[in-house]
């Protein structure tokens, strides 16, 4: 999924806040200091997903081998066959209990890996 974001690496990037509450949950990224311009603040952008139904947090290390198997490019990037949703629909109720199709998103930055599982696409803002 191309973005704003995509002007760097992913690993030029990192999460400054996570706040959720109430299935809305927002990341604050800010751009690493050593990748922005002399004399210029770095960069920050929310990503902002208004319909979580699940997310998890670990550390960029701690990826499988195949972590980017069926998954679009980009920090910000959505899966087309994701092993965590036919894990949700055999092993939980959460198809039975929300309404609607579910998709499944990670933002990856320098240290952190991000998933959500949602039902809308992310709203990406520049807050610099």
């Amino acid at each position: 999924m191309e973005t704003c974001l995509d002007i760097h690496n992913y690993q030029c990037w990192y999460l400054e806040n996570l706040q959720y509450q109430g299935k809305l949950l927002t990341l604050t990224l800010g751009e690493s200091s050593r990748v922005s311009e002399e004399h210029t603040d770095p960069k920050k952008f929310l990503v902002v997903f208004s319909d979580t139904i699940q997310y998890q947090v670990y550390d960029e290390c701690d990826h499988s081998k195949d972590f980017h198997a069926n998954r679009e490019s980009g920090v910000v990037g959505e899966y087309q066959n994701s092993s965590l949703i036919e894990y949700l629909k055999s092993e939980t109720l959460i198809y039975d209990t929300t309404p609607g199709e579910l998709r499944h998103f990670s933002i990856m930055t320098g240290n952190e890996f991000i998933h959500v599982i949602t039902r809308k696409g992310p709203l990406i803002l520049n807050v610099t």
